[in-house]
């Protein structure tokens, strides 16, 4: 009887247990739901507590779905708020739950597309690039697709036509904008209005800058409309692009009541680049219309967000550049160990083929010493090549900061004492092209040393637009490709034997 007892506390704390799982994983399920419906409404902060539910219920009952997504919706909540460093960070733990995602397809192309954004506004299109495809390719190889996947395609291919656009390639530009189009004609509306209002604002943008006015401004009202009482950024500019081609046309008192509609938009949402754009736009206007003082408030507010946003950018472009070193370096090391291990093994095999000649040749003593001679002499070789390596490395270090320095003071010396320490560098970059000038050989050197564009201009005295057009006009004579980023670029081409 004993016996039985034990057994059915057992039964049934078993079943308790499956009971607690399902009802965990139902929770987890619906928290998920909740916060697509949330996230998508447009209601960010919302998003933020509902999510830390989820992580905290998911951590409780060990579930990796709500783990990779609770991440995920945090990772979109900095995405939203401009905080770049805490997205990618949010988004690479999300894809630490590898065997989950190999079952969520989707999901595992959503956090790739999420990553990519977030390079693309810190302006690191060859990273953006890149995880733009990794998420393409992980859809590609999903066998029976879903409208969740069309939508995620259609979102990647906007990103990308505002990639091309913002490096002056229009066909390019247009070229995605109706791969995306393509696809969101076979969805329904109520599926996809936030892809359709983004499309209709690309196309409003290519347009624009073709100097079509009708046509631009019929794609920004499609864009408001497909939106209606939703709030989404590309709703937010659209109308500042309307205000935008309002001013152009002179007629103000519309241009400032979509300039009102934007601003109004901001009350509840936060999303500083944008809302940087609006009053630097409104500051314009109000200039035109001669309101000096109202102009003089606008301004103060844009400079005031965008020397925050600039300050930020640039620590946060730096740790995105720094992390993807990191993870290169990371891969360095692992091939280096496995080299390591390939050499031991071949090492092992040559000490023990020279124990057994030495055992051979035991009784010549006059070899054995002479072996003895030769590992002392390459052990101590070894030695002093270490030492000169170490001290070699001290010298490359103050010598790097020597050139930063150089370079800031803007100091005639700086590109000659640069080529004394990087010697390859010229030869390099003229091999590309003969007839590079001093002028931008020092340029390139100023980019190859992690100077972005505002501070090439600051250090030399040169208007942000002149450093822009110096990095076009050095791309095309080097013939460097739109979607390679031109820093990462340079060092391994420079770096690289």
């Amino acid at each position: 009887m004993g016996y039985f007892h034990s057994f059915k506390y057992l039964f049934c704390f078993i079943l308790l247990s499956n009971c607690f799982y399902a009802q965990s994983q139902s929770d987890v399920d619906f928290l998920v739901k909740q916060i697509n419906t949330i996230n998508l409404s447009g209601q960010s902060d919302q998003v933020l507590e509902a999510t830390q539910k989820l992580i905290k219920l998911s951590h409780f009952s060990k579930n990796d779905k709500g783990l990779s997504y609770g991440n995920y919706f945090l990772a979109s909540y900095h995405h939203d708020h401009a905080n770049f460093k805490q997205s990618i960070d949010y988004a690479k733990k999300a894809q630490q739950y590898s065997s989950y995602l190999e079952c969520d397809q989707t999901h595992a192309a959503n956090i790739s597309s999420l990553l990519a954004g977030n390079y693309l506004l810190l302006e690191l299109y060859t990273l953006s690039f890149k995880n733009y495809r990794k998420a393409l390719e992980i859809l590609k190889n999903k066998a029976n697709k879903t409208t969740s996947d069309a939508l995620i395609e259609c979102s990647i291919y906007s990103h990308m036509s505002y990639i091309y656009d913002n490096i002056n390639k229009p066909d390019s530009t247009l070229y995605y904008l109706q791969k995306e189009a393509k696809i969101l004609k076979k969805i329904d509306l109520k599926y996809a209005y936030i892809q359709k209002g983004c499309s209709s604002l690309g196309f409003g943008n290519y347009y624009l800058n073709k100097n079509n006015t009708d046509s631009a401004q019929y794609y920004y009202n499609k864009s408001l409309n497909h939106f209606k009482n939703k709030i989404h950024p590309c709703k937010i500019e659209s109308l500042i692009s309307l205000g935008n081609l309002y001013t152009f046309q002179k007629n103000y008192p519309k241009a400032q009541a979509f300039y009102d509609l934007a601003l109004k938009s901001f009350n509840q949402h936060h999303f500083p680049d944008i809302l940087s754009e609006l009053y630097k736009k409104i500051a314009e206007l109000k200039v035109s219309q001669g309101a000096i003082t109202e102009a003089k408030h606008y301004q103060d507010l844009y400079l005031n967000i965008q020397k925050k946003l600039d300050d930020k950018m640039k620590k946060e472009r730096d740790f995105a550049l720094n992390e993807v070193m990191k993870e290169e370096k990371i891969k360095h090391t692992l091939e280096a160990k496995k080299t390591q291990r390939t050499t031991l093994i071949i090492i092992s095999l040559l000490v023990f083929i020279t124990l057994f000649i030495i055992y051979l040749l035991e009784k010549s003593k006059s070899k054995n010493l002479k072996s003895i001679e030769i590992t002392q002499k390459l052990l101590k070789e070894k030695e002093i090549t270490e030492q000169e390596t170490h001290k070699l490395k001290q010298q490359i270090n103050e010598a790097f900061d020597e050139i930063i320095q150089l370079a800031k003071d803007n100091n005639p010396s700086f590109y000659t004492r640069f080529q004394e320490v990087y010697p390859k560098f010229q030869s390099k970059m003229l091999q590309l092209n003969e007839s590079l000038k001093p002028s931008e050989l020092t340029f390139a050197a100023y980019i190859y040393l992690g100077f972005t564009t505002k501070e090439v201009a600051d250090y030399t005295f040169k208007a942000i637009k002149t450093i822009e057009n110096n990095r076009y006009n050095f791309r095309k004579k080097i013939n460097l490709s739109p979607e390679k980023d031109l820093q990462v670029w340079l060092r391994n081409y420079i770096d690289n034997e």
